[in-house]
């Protein structure tokens, strides 16, 4: 195994009900487009995908580094984050207006595929940017950014659960004769432009292993290496283990204490018997598990900052929250009577 997974801590960035189509690009977004943006980009960065899921986890070195640049960028030129924020804002219209165009079509071209790419790697270098920045600002830039990039936060949130839905849409009009309907979540960015300009299909035997669990590792170029079944394991378990033990803790997006019991959702469209005073414990949260929240007594993520949705509704209807635990969907379990203390930014199990 890589030694990068067992002496670096790797921190759960975010997570959501995508394949790797809509996955695999940050590869790029992490290297080629936040080199083009700031003139930094990360090293490494993880895709994670098992069961239709998917999570991307960042060295947490890695991601001070570049937030630190970013904060530096801006005590330079605080004319920055209203640059990124209107560049984001425009270039979220714009995708709109490409998805709009893409839902009324049949057929699918490249050029269709790589405008949705690339419109995607122009929202979300400056999206992440902005998102992941605020954490690490002294306290009165925060404040004074804090809802200028929250509203742009919101304005893009749509984007990312519709533009897994075309490339899906994309993969299955390109592939219908060619693969199962089940696999192609676990195609990569990589091998459809390959299918494009050799037409070379994606083996099929690697595509069933993918769907069972694996990692892609991203080098500074953007290049991905892929680890599937015992690797898999281990890498998984190198990378959680160092956070298991003891007290589940993470950062307090809203203060307060709720107790109640645990509800495990990581798809709100399977979940039908989500009680009132519940506890919401999920990688993190979207717009489609706002009624959910408001059922819940407080919200308890894997990932997330300031900026994380999770954190704006919490503020929003006032309910303790913690984010960035990175483990609590793994060492919690649905019944579990548990304690959020987010005075502290911890959760203690009590039953």
């Amino acid at each position: 195994m890589n030694t990068i997974f067992k002496d670096k801590i790797w921190l759960k960035n975010w997570s959501g009900n995508w394949g790797l189509l809509f996955c695999s690009l940050y590869g790029k977004i992490y290297s080629q487009g936040l080199k083009n943006l700031a003139n930094e980009s990360f090293d490494h960065n993880l895709i994670v995908f098992e069961n239709g899921s998917s999570a991307n986890y960042l060295i947490t070195e890695e991601l001070k580094d570049y937030c630190s640049h970013l904060v530096d960028l801006i005590k330079e030129d605080e004319t920055l984050p209203q640059r990124f924020s209107d560049q984001v804002i425009k270039n979220t219209d714009k995708i709109f207006v490409l998805m709009k165009k893409l839902d009324l079509q049949s057929d699918f071209t490249k050029a269709d595929f790589d405008d949705l790419q690339n419109s995607r790697l122009a929202i979300t270098t400056a999206n992440f940017s902005l998102k992941k920045v605020i954490d690490f600002l002294p306290k009165d830039l925060m404040e004074r950014y804090l809802d200028l990039f929250t509203k742009v936060r919101l304005y893009t949130e749509p984007v990312y659960n519709e533009t897994d839905r075309l490339l899906t849409k994309i993969a299955r009009n390109i592939f219908e004769n060619s693969l199962s309907a089940n696999l192609i979540p676990a195609v990569t960015e990589e091998e459809m432009q390959r299918y494009f300009s050799e037409k070379v299909l994606p083996n099929e035997k690697d595509l069933e292993e993918r769907l069972s669990g694996c990692v892609i590792l991203y080098d500074h170029n953007g290049q991905g290496t892929i680890f599937t079944r015992k690797e898999y394991k281990e890498i998984m378990s190198a990378i959680t283990n160092k956070l298991a033990g003891g007290d589940i803790k993470g950062m307090s997006a809203f203060k307060g204490k709720a107790t109640g019991k645990v509800r495990i959702v990581l798809d709100p469209k399977e979940c039908d018997d989500f009680n009132e005073g519940d506890i919401l414990v999920t990688g993190m949260t979207r717009p489609e598990y706002l009624s959910l929240m408001k059922k819940s007594a407080a919200f308890v993520t894997d990932a997330g900052g300031l900026l994380s949705h999770a954190a704006i509704v919490a503020r929003e209807l006032k309910k303790p929250c913690i984010i960035g635990t990175e483990v609590a969907t793994k060492i919690l379990k649905d019944g579990d009577v548990v304690e959020v203390d987010a005075e502290n930014g911890i959760v203690r199990i009590l039953k």
